[in-house]
Parts: structure tokens; C-alpha cells; sequence
């Protein structure tokens, strides 16, 4: 059997030890800096669909699924991101190029709203839930 990369690091002497890790920081480093999906952003953290989906409540095929959309809510891609502990910032610029932070603007950390609960009507073959009501599921546990 073979051994781990945690086994094979042990054995290492410090100093290159420090070294395998100081060339890692950089690699996930710039894997960061060029990332442009949260696909991207998952993998250079090294997190798989299954530890991100155990974090956020939700199944590992519902994290595919939230990497795939083109369009989400910002409370969902704030919870995605600090699953990889990383955090999100808004803010607006101006057709002039000015920058305006939005600290204030939080509507993550708000409560939700209460929302009636609907009678729930069965459709056969869907088991009693459409796609429309399935991302509202997902939407609303990430």
C-alpha cells in the first residue's frame, strides 16, 4: 500500500518541509488569482463538491448543481465562499471609475421573511416537487 502525502511530509527534514509548503501557498495562490468559476474557487482550496455540500447542509449533487448556474443569490455565494474561507465584498463603481464599498450591505445577515406555507399538490412522476421548487430548496438551504 502506498504512503500519503502527510506520511511522505513527515519525513522530510523542516527546511524542505517549509519549502513543499511555501511552493503550495503559492500555487493556490495563484490558482486563486486566475480562478473565474466557484468551481475554480473550490479546487484551489482543495475542498471537494461532497466537504462543501457537508457545510452548507446540502447534498454533494446540489453543489454541482450551484456551480453550473450562470445566476444565484448573493446570500447563497457568501455562504458557498466562507465554506472555503473566503469572504465576500460589494461594491459599485460609477460610469466615472469611482468605487463605492458597500460595508452595510448584508442581506445575508438578515432575517428571512416569512413566507405562507402552501398547500403541497403531488404532480405524478415528480414525487411531489418540480425543478422550479427544487432550486427554491437549494436556494434557500445554501
Amino acid at each position: 500500500m502506498g504512503r500519503t502525502l502527510k506520511e511522505v511530509m513527515k519525513t522530510l527534514p523542516a527546511s524542505r518541509r517549509a519549502k513543499v509548503e511555501s511552493l503550495a501557498q503559492k500555487k493556490v495562490e495563484e490558482m486563486l488569482a486566475h480562478a473565474k468559476t466557484l468551481k475554480d474557487f473550490r479546487k484551489a482550496v482543495g475542498k471537494t463538491q461532497a466537504q462543501v455540500a457537508e457545510s452548507l447542509g446540502i447534498k454533494q449533487h446540489a453543489v454541482s448543481q450551484l456551480e453550473q448556474r450562470s445566476d444565484t443569490y448573493v446570500s447563497t455565494l457568501q455562504k458557498f465562499l466562507e465554506t472555503l474561507g473566503m469572504r465576500l465584498e460589494l461594491s459599485v463603481v460609477t460610469a466615472k471609475g469611482i468605487k463605492i464599498e458597500l460595508p452595510s450591505f448584508h442581506p445575508w445577515a438578515q432575517e428571512p421573511i416569512p413566507v405562507r406555507a402552501k398547500k403541497k399538490t403531488a404532480t405524478p412522476g415528480t414525487g411531489g416537487a418540480t425543478q422550479k421548487a427544487k432550486r427554491a430548496t437549494l436556494e434557500r438551504r445554501a
